[in-house]
């Protein structure tokens, strides 16, 4: 969703809050208050006040008790909601992108995105790889012409970019991620939308396997501490 019209001090908190609830320095169930996070940030509480409100409209946080905040659990019936939806928009968007005459500049860059890999023991090699993923299939999405279908797609993988970072710490799964994308990318490039739909699904359920196991095989991830709850 665009941030272009939040005032500037207002972006720039959004962004660090947001990014340090996906990177996980605010952990799922976290509680902090406003003036906290404003400290923190070196920031006035009224930026992070409207960013804490976007945020919450976002489904990242929501109002505790006694004017605090918390940053909202993950529960597993709500990892699988968000993977289901994104296998709909992935698998229509790729079905899209292959169908349409393609842009070779858009193309080049996709290859280049589809290459990044990431150290599973480096936390800003995670980062850099998850912000690449999200671009990879953003950009495809747009190749389909669906603006709105490429919006709805962002907002679902920055929701999922939690789980993503939790699971990608727990398993390396780098190499096989770059093969998916080549894959996808050949099937597009091929201009057959069959097959880049039925591989796109494919690819959605196999990502969320992953996460999902990673979560639930997890004893320090499923604690009571981390927020994640199996509640269904």
């Amino acid at each position: 969703m665009s941030t272009h019209l939040l005032p500037t001090r207002t972006r720039e908190a959004y962004d660090a809050i947001k990014r340090r609830v996906i990177e996980l320095d605010l952990p799922p169930g976290a509680a902090f208050t406003e003036g906290e996070l404003a400290a923190s940030l070196g920031l006035s509480k009224t930026p992070v006040r409207e960013a804490l409100l976007r945020l919450r409209q976002e489904g990242l946080v929501d109002a505790a008790a006694r004017c605090g905040y918390r940053v909202t659990p993950v529960t597993i019936k709500r990892a699988r909601d968000l993977f289901q939806l994104r296998a709909l928009l992935e698998v229509e968007a790729a079905g899209s992108a292959a169908e349409r005459r393609l842009d070779l500049d858009a193309l080049i860059e996709l290859e280049q995105l589809g290459r990044q890999t990431y150290d599973a023991g480096d936390r800003a090699s995670i980062t850099r790889f998850m912000e690449e993923n999200t671009r990879f299939h953003v950009a495809l999405a747009e190749l389909g012409g669906n603006e709105a279908l490429a919006d709805m797609l962002q907002y679902v993988l920055e929701q999922l970019e939690r789980l993503f970072h939790l699971g990608l710490v727990l398993r390396s799964r780098g190499d096989e991620i770059v093969h998916e994308h080549q894959e996808l990318l050949a099937a597009v490039k091929a201009g057959n939308g069959r097959a880049a739909r039925r591989i796109a699904g494919e690819q959605a359920a196999s990502s969320q396997l992953m996460v999902l196991n990673a979560l639930l095989s997890s004893e320090a991830v499923m604690s009571a501490d981390s927020g994640i709850s199996a509640a269904k």
